[in-house]
């Protein structure tokens, strides 16, 4: 604990007395450890983020979609799209875009859908996952489809 010694000193003319102070910092290093291992202890750690993706189950009805709204976009390995507009896939009509320009491009079917048909919100997106692209891609397809507030997408998944 402290320890407070007294020592004096005799001087010509002055009586000094020189307080030497010992303290003893064990207690305190401890408290502040025990400080610290409770604030370790008591917080929790940021949790990783969910999606929610509903998906409805498969049923034997056709979805009836024209053409000239459906947007078909392909992830594919190096962080790229492959896409083309309709359902049936063609090589002569396969374009490619970035993960920067894809946002562009859904606008652009957005535009053409509501001068074809009168709404932009008719907009049909499919995306086809494939084996190529990661998940990370996909949840990148997913957020610029809700950024450009398409009310129908599809998710063609390929089982293996």
């Amino acid at each position: 604990m402290a320890q407070i010694e007294n020592i004096s000193r005799r001087n010509s003319k002055f009586i000094t007395h020189h307080a030497h102070l010992n303290i003893d910092l064990t207690p305190m290093v401890d408290l502040g450890f025990l400080l610290i291992t409770f604030f370790i202890l008591s917080t929790t750690l940021s949790q990783p983020d969910e999606t929610d993706l509903l998906i409805p189950k498969d049923s034997k009805v056709e979805t009836l979609l024209k053409e000239s709204a459906v947007l078909t976009l392909m992830p594919v390995r190096n962080n790229l799209i492959d896409y083309y507009e309709g359902r049936i896939f063609s090589p002569t009509s396969l374009k490619h875009c970035t993960y920067a320009e894809v946002n562009s491009v859904i606008q652009q079917k957005q535009r053409k859908v509501a001068r074809i048909l009168g709404d932009k919100n008719k907009t049909v997106i499919i995306i086809d996952q494939g084996r190529e692209s990661s998940y990370e891609n996909f949840i990148d397809i997913l957020d610029e489809i809700q950024i450009n507030d398409i009310q129908h997408y599809y998710v063609v998944s390929h089982n293996p």
